[in-house]
């Protein structure tokens, strides 16, 4: 279960699953789940965790084109004094680590709450590393907007669906058109067949290279229609998660 859900115990089995799925032409974003920062030394170990993550990455040949999910609190962001500063100057520091190394970072915003804050990082770490990306909602009333100025500036952006069972299928549908007209990289994590196809077809309509996007899982391992994109040249991505389960995961 574990294991189609894309969690598991810890970095080794995530980065196994990452060059697992390598074979298919398929890639991967690792997510290291975890508690919010509640001091210093706690968001410098998680720092430093994801530091190790691309060291590891690195020595078994896998992290050009690895994507990491960055979760802001866990490096500090919602620490009471400092916390924006000390979360800037750390995810700086691994984001310059994963662009040396031909990988991405893609911020996490956890909840409605916290996207203000994901952005506002997102363009100040995108000053130095451009690649950098970020994880919106599809079905918060805000979305659509913030994809047309993310879309306009250039910025990879990850779109995924809201809670199961909740509403914004057409406000998905209509995110992916906005991202797709745009000039930036869209990431499109979505398992339904009907988005995956109006996406290859807005590809085709707006002249979109088959690697200028991706279609990505929402998490675990890929499915048949993820596979037989990637065969037929789409870039495409699973999730594949580790550590404890925060509360309101993004």
């Amino acid at each position: 279960m574990l294991g189609r859900l894309g969690l598991g115990a810890g970095p080794i089995d995530a980065l196994t699953r990452a060059a697992r799925v390598a074979d298919a032409r398929v890639l991967a974003t690792i997510d290291r789940m975890g508690a919010p920062a509640a001091d210093v030394p706690a968001a410098e170990a998680a720092t430093g965790s994801y530091l190790a993550l691309l060291d590891l990455a690195d020595r078994a040949g896998i992290a050009e084109d690895l994507d990491l999910s960055l979760r802001l609190p866990t490096v500090g962001q919602q620490m009471p004094r400092n916390g924006g500063k000390i979360a800037y100057e750390n995810a700086a520091e691994i984001c310059a680590r994963a662009a040396a190394l031909g990988a991405t970072v893609t911020l996490a915003a956890p909840s409605p709450a916290a996207v203000d804050a994901a952005l506002a990082t997102l363009a100040e770490l995108r000053r130095d590393v451009p690649a950098t990306g970020v994880t919106l909602c599809a079905a918060l009333p805000r979305t659509p907007a913030d994809c047309r100025d993310l879309a306009r500036s250039g910025a990879r952006v990850r779109l995924r669906p809201g809670a199961p069972g909740g509403a914004g299928g057409r406000q998905y549908a209509a995110c992916v058109g906005i991202l797709m007209t745009g000039s930036g990289y869209p990431m499109i994590a979505t398992r339904d067949p009907r988005l995956l196809a109006l996406t290859t077809r807005l590809a085709v309509h707006v002249g979109r290279r088959r690697d200028s996007f991706e279609l990505q899982t929402v998490r675990g391992t890929p499915g048949r229609v993820h596979r037989r994109l990637a065969a037929d040249g789409y870039r495409t991505r699973i999730r594949a998660a580790y550590g404890p389960v925060p509360p309101g995961r993004g």
